[in-house]
């Protein structure tokens, strides 16, 4: 169809404006979840309301976009989940570091400001699992460029409701 208005894929981005007519909830610096597909056809944002294992949880109320141009100001972000550094991560004393290779969970601040959070092997329990902290480390631009995604299978939730279609 020509002429028609091309939306950004859904995903997680940074706001660099406030949203017109919102500008007190959404303001500009804020991590969003933005559906180009909302229940009356128009697009929106989700807001970060809590986290739960580094990942955040998002308000059920969307905030309408009625100004599509304001998408344009919006910045993409790679998705919470498990990624490897690329390269080695030096830690806040400036000496010790994470080596290349190692297994991290992405996660974010309500600001945007990603975070990265070290997978440990924890030995004092009988399951054979890996953990991550609650308390990450904040990376640059560059590094966060050069997470390489990894897939982990997650464990389906027994207590989920099943689908029966």
């Amino acid at each position: 169809m020509a002429g028609a208005l091309r939306l950004p894929p859904c995903g997680l981005y940074r706001t660099t404006k406030a949203l017109p007519g919102a500008e007190g909830e959404v303001p500009d610096g804020l991590l969003v979840n933005f559906h180009n597909h909302g229940a009356r056809n128009m697009p929106v944002v989700l807001l970060p309301e809590f986290n739960v294992f580094n990942r955040w949880q998002w308000q059920r109320e969307p905030h309408n976009i009625r100004q599509l141009s304001w998408i344009e100001s919006l910045v993409r972000l790679p998705l919470e989940g498990y990624y490897a550094l690329r390269k080695e991560l030096f830690l806040e004393d400036g000496k010790s570091k994470w080596p290349r290779g190692t297994l991290v969970q992405l996660g974010y601040d309500r600001a945007a400001i990603p975070i990265v959070f070290i997978a440990q092997q924890r030995r004092n329990l009988a399951d054979n699992f890996l953990w991550f902290s609650d308390r990450g480390l904040s990376i640059d631009a560059e590094t966060l460029a050069s997470l390489e995604p990894l897939t982990v299978h997650d464990e389906p939730d027994p207590e989920a409701p099943v689908d029966e279609g």
